[in-house]
């Protein structure tokens, strides 16, 4: 695997502070290590996680836009050729190779921060926690890759690649490791001052980045809490884990490098599936559109996240264009175009996905820690029991519809980097909770709403109305979470066109690198392929 060291200029490197054209652009400049400085690389590490996560660096591959399609939210458009594997689900060693080594890049950012912890501490326990975040996204999509000896440039081009397991293990030590760091450092008084601008997520309020360390912690835990041989030890790290003297997050993870309506400077999303700086259609705006099954799961239940999501298309019936909500079967071959008598619903241009040029780029959903909690909850692996579960269960279809509602200039983090917008906070004049309220008296005898309806283990159990609406909350923002629960615990158990190449079989996993074949064959893992399963699947 080879991995280059990779830095900003200096001059760009403070590109959250200044606003300078071109904060996105990376490049490679390995002669610039011992020069660079923590505060002068942390902003650009953050932002390029953004845009892993969700958008793409230059256009290129993201983990939301990868676990979008293979997790039964977009389907292509009829307008546009290729998304090949997307639609067959046939992967091959070239898909998504590029965000393997994008990911490893970006980890190399935080790893030349944690170095210099001597002097810059707060700035080292944040490239530690982001550590955390980066490699549990390799390991959810790859498995097993390099973790002990990654990272150590020409030291080690061939590292060896630690098991899934291992890994997941460690990275819960780590998450503590941080945040006793952070601990330390404000006993010293060294602490990250409060309102650092190149801190792009929390503005250097390192009790937010603890609280973002535990929920971390818990999605790991989680994620592996069906496992037979973790499940004494999750158990009990899970209980440790409830009375965090910290908490967990109280509103969604943002990350805002001052994202503006400019050239290179735009939310990575918005910029590739929204508009151009100049305001018109961006290039691939025409070629994603919703499945029809993510569709009538908010048309069924009466949800007004429907129209904040898509715009309407249009179809022939009887002859007539008629408007509505369409889109397509996940594999389907010929789906509805964007043009033409028969059209596809299309993200909502101003609305929950698209909502502008300057919107943050989440990379923690508030909704995903509280329906972690009610899933503990019900599980019996938090205290609390079902009155809790059903109240978090609640907060967290509330801090969905705050999600999608929520403006584009609407800034959770204040100058102190103190979180605006939580659901203790939250008022009928916040936007998206009268909806809310809606959605929930129009579902009152609706199992797949109603938590009181579902029966502990029946057909609609507590989980499965649990995933099912954290399934409702992710979609496409976090598709990488909703994909990483549907391979853990099956829910929901969304279509798969039969003209799909293997009817009804999704992919476990991507597929290694070609790259790290041919440079690091003696290490790749054998007998591995698109079906194997990381550790974690153990339910199907």
């Amino acid at each position: 695997m080879k991995i280059s060291f990779k830095v900003l200029a200096v001059g760009a490197l403070m590109l959250a502070a200044t606003g300078c054209d071109d904060f996105l652009d990376i490049n490679t400049n390995p002669n610039a290590l011992t020069a660079a400085t923590p505060d002068a690389i942390l902003a650009q590490a953050l932002a390029a996680t953004a845009a892993n996560y969700n958008g793409g660096i230059n256009n290129g591959n993201n983990y939301n836009t990868y676990s979008s399609f293979a997790t039964g939210y977009w389907g292509k458009s009829g307008g546009v050729s290729g998304f090949g594997e997307e639609r067959t689900y046939n992967y091959s060693n070239s898909y998504n190779a590029t965000l393997f080594t994008a990911t490893y890049d970006n980890l190399n950012d935080y790893n030349i921060i944690q170095r210099q912890a001597g002097t810059y501490p707060n700035h080292a326990a944040i490239a530690r926690i982001m550590k955390a975040y980066n490699f549990l996204l390799l390991v959810d999509q790859w498995g097993d890759i390099p973790y002990s000896q990654a990272l150590q440039g020409a030291a080690e081009t061939t590292p060896a690649y630690d098991k899934a397991a291992d890994i997941y293990a460690d990275l819960l030590v780590q998450l503590t490791g941080a945040i006793a760091d952070i601990n330390t450092a404000a006993a010293n008084n060294t602490a990250l001052t409060v309102g650092a601008a190149e801190d792009i997520v929390f503005a250097g309020n390192m009790t937010k980045w603890k609280q973002f360390a535990n929920s971390l912690k818990l999605r790991i835990l989680m994620r592996e809490s069906q496992t037979p041989d973790a499940s004494a030890s999750v158990k009990t790290q899970l209980a440790a884990l409830q009375t965090a003297t910290d908490g967990f997050i109280t509103a969604d993870v943002d990350v805002q490098p001052n994202y503006a309506q400019s050239t290179g400077q735009q939310n990575p999303f918005y910029n590739r599936y929204g508009a151009t700086a100049a305001g018109t259609a961006s290039g691939d705006r025409a070629f994603i559109i919703p499945t029809n099954y993510i569709i009538n799961q908010y048309k069924d239940n009466s949800d007004p996240r429907l129209s904040q999501l898509y715009g309407q298309g249009t179809k022939l019936i009887g002859g007539v264009a008629t408007p509505g909500y369409y889109g397509t079967d996940l594999g389907e071959a010929n789906p509805p175009a964007v043009t033409g008598n028969n059209i596809g619903s299309r993200f909502l241009l101003n609305g929950g996905l698209l909502k502008g040029p300057t919107a943050p780029t989440v990379i923690m959903l508030l909704s995903e820690q509280l329906f972690l909690k009610a899933e503990a909850e019900t599980r019996g692996l938090f205290t609390g029991g079902e009155a809790a579960a059903k109240q978090d269960y609640l907060d967290g279809i509330k801090a969905s519809f705050m999600q999608f509602y929520r403006p584009a200039n609407s800034n959770l983090r204040t100058a102190t980097g103190v979180n605006n917008g939580t659901i203790a906070t939250a008022t009928t004049a916040t936007p998206g909770v009268t909806q809310y309220n809606t959605y929930i008296t129009a579902n009152a005898t609706n199992p797949k709403v109603n938590y009181d309806l579902a029966t502990v283990n029946g057909a609609l159990g507590k989980q499965e109305i649990i995933i099912y609406q954290k399934y409702l909350a992710e979609n496409t923002v976090a598709s990488t979470e909703a994909w990483d629960d549907f391979r853990r615990t099956g829910l929901p158990k969304f279509p798969v066109s039969l003209e799909a190449a293997t009817p009804g079989r999704l992919p476990k996993r991507l597929i290694y690198p070609l790259s790290e074949i041919s440079t690091n064959a003696a290490n790749v893992p054998a007998g591995v392929d698109q079906y194997t399963k990381i550790f974690w699947d153990v339910v199907d």
